[in-house]
């Protein structure tokens, strides 16, 4: 039966001052002991280290405004520790804690908090473990620590964090709140299990990574992890991680790369992964099979290594916004289920590598640029990616074109061109819709200069026919001999004089295909020229 010690002896053994001229260390420890009554250190300072291992306590411990040299209470039971403003010179231990409840607002540790594998149920309305503006010199290590009511670290400080296997339950609060948390090295969450409540890490700054490998983070009232403004020196490396309720990055910095391969996302609101306007310094890969439901936000951010959805797995109607971002690459292969739409407009993209298989159903193109696509496909196949668009637009037909000149595929980049005549010729009314199937038809809009020389020839051919079977009158005497050939080019050719036309008029019905030759030439004479003249001052 353990042995009974009043609160009270407790109490006068420390904070009786230790002996002058005493060579040795003086600490006070006791092992398994049952300390009745409440043990209140409230403004006090002790001066020797003490630990009070595997004991019971009757009452709250009371150590509001104290300062203490060290103090550990590993494997103690007790109602609730109370520290507030608490100092503590050296560690603060308390692994295996059994409680309902600490309060460390405030408080100031030079050494190291250790929460291992601590047992923390909170009640009421506050934090189970409430620690706003705690400041901690040294690690906190909450390594197999099961918190039910959440971890409010609100604004406070420390050298790093490690959380790794841990079990947090936030019961209609965050889980794990470090909004305007400060460390100096990592937030270690490897293997954390957040049953609900979510990770809350607003304007929080990490100097070096941030760990989620093997996480699993569920929320049922908001943002599974909100990160607004979060600024990591390193990159968060989160393979392996399940999240059920999104991720919010919005205006992020981060060092280093964003690794969610192998993951799950669902989503909150729609968004599995929202960040934009954050600035990533390496890559954001989301391959290696990772399932998400829901849309992907990235407008405005800026990744200036790659964004790599390869292998990516979409389910539901999900969306990729990438509009107005900068991007060093992007990768989108290897995609089962694409994403519904992928929103490109004012993105600007160094390379694309992508395959016609993992092409969205709804792409938007307008007022994208890049500088390569991979692999290079034949026009044929590249207008199918542009087609995809959901409204016209020339500047994605220009930038294409330009694409394919630069690698000197000028067949291709005429074909582009000519492509994007005609799809604008679907929105323009019905006069100048017709006149473009002319031009479309005689000369391809200037890309085809081929069909001119056919359509002359045949219609020459034609003519000469029409006027060798039915000469035309002179029309005066003494004039030159009529020549079919050459009557039908002058009649046909508005820029060329002859002498034929107006040496001869037809008759009869001839007059009639005299007049619509030289109509016909007019027109395509016309078109020609607008051809050549596009040619020659296109970009």
């Amino acid at each position: 039966m353990p042995q009974e010690v009043p609160a009270e002896v407790v109490a006068a053994l420390l904070l009786q001052p230790p002996a002058p001229g005493s060579a040795a260390t003086q600490k006070l420890q006791l092992i398994g002991a049952h300390i009745t009554g409440c043990l209140q250190l409230q403004y006090a300072t002790v001066e020797i280290p003490f630990s009070l291992v595997d004991c019971r306590f009757d009452a709250p411990v009371e150590l509001a405004d104290a300062s203490l040299r060290a103090a550990d209470f590993t494997g103690c039971h007790m109602p609730q520790l109370s520290a507030d403003r608490l100092r503590v010179d050296g560690d603060l231990t308390l692994t295996r804690l059994v409680s309902h409840g600490v309060s460390l607002f405030g408080a100031q540790v030079r050494g190291d908090l250790w929460l291992a594998a601590a047992r923390i149920t909170g009640y009421g309305s506050g934090y189970a473990v409430n620690g706003p503006q705690l400041r901690i010199e040294g690690g906190l290590y909450a390594d197999s620590a099961h918190v039910t009511g959440g971890v409010n670290l609100w604004g406070a400080q420390a050298f790093t964090i490690e959380v790794t296997r841990a079990r947090l339950t936030g019961e209609e609060r965050p889980a794990f709140r470090g909004d305007g948390l400060r460390l100096v090295q990592d937030l270690r969450c490897t293997n954390l299990l957040v049953e609900d409540g979510g990770i809350h890490l607003f304007g929080a700054t990490i100097g070096g990574q941030c760990w989620l490998v093997n996480a699993a983070v569920r929320s049922s009232v908001g943002w599974a992890i909100t990160a607004p403004t979060l600024t990591v020196g390193g990159g968060v490396y989160a393979h392996g991680l399940t999240v059920e309720g999104g991720i919010n990055l919005f205006a992020a910095v981060i060092g280093e790369s964003i690794e969610l391969t192998a993951s799950t996302l669902l989503p909150y609101r729609r968004h599995a992964l929202r960040a934009p306007g954050a600035r990533v310094e390496a890559n954001i890969t989301l391959d290696d099979a990772t399932r998400i439901t829901g849309d992907i936000v990235l407008r405005r951010a800026e990744v200036k290594g790659t964004l790599s959805l390869t292998g990516t797995t979409f389910s539901g109607a999900t969306n990729v916004d990438l509009h107005r971002a900068t991007l060093g690459e992007l990768h989108l292969e290897s995609l089962s289920s694409p994403p519904t739409t992928l929103d490109l407009s004012s993105a600007n993209i160094a390379a694309i590598t992508d395959a016609a298989e993992s092409w969205p159903s709804r792409i938007a193109l307008t007022a994208l640029t890049y500088q390569a696509l991979h692999p290079v496909l034949p026009a044929s196949q590249r207008l199918a990616w542009l087609h995809r668009g959901t409204a016209y637009h020339p500047q994605p037909y220009e930038q294409l074109a330009a694409h394919y000149r630069q690698l000197g595929h000028d067949d291709d980049a005429r074909a582009v061109l000519l492509a994007r005549h005609r799809r604008r010729r679907r929105s323009l009314r019905a006069p100048a819709r017709l006149w473009g199937y002319v031009e479309d038809a005689t000369v391809g809009y200037g890309y085809r200069p081929g069909r001119a020389l056919m359509w002359l020839l045949a219609l020459a051919t034609v003519a000469a026919i029409v006027f060798s079977a039915t000469p035309p009158r002179p029309a005066q005497s003494g004039g030159p001999a009529f020549q079919p050939v050459i009557f039908a080019l002058d009649l046909i050719l508005p820029i060329l004089d002859l002498g034929q036309e107006k040496a001869f008029t037809p008759v009869g019905n001839t007059a009639w295909i005299a007049w619509l030759s030289s109509l016909s030439g007019w027109l395509l004479g016309t078109t020609v020229i607008t051809s050549i003249t596009r040619r020659l001052t296109r970009s």
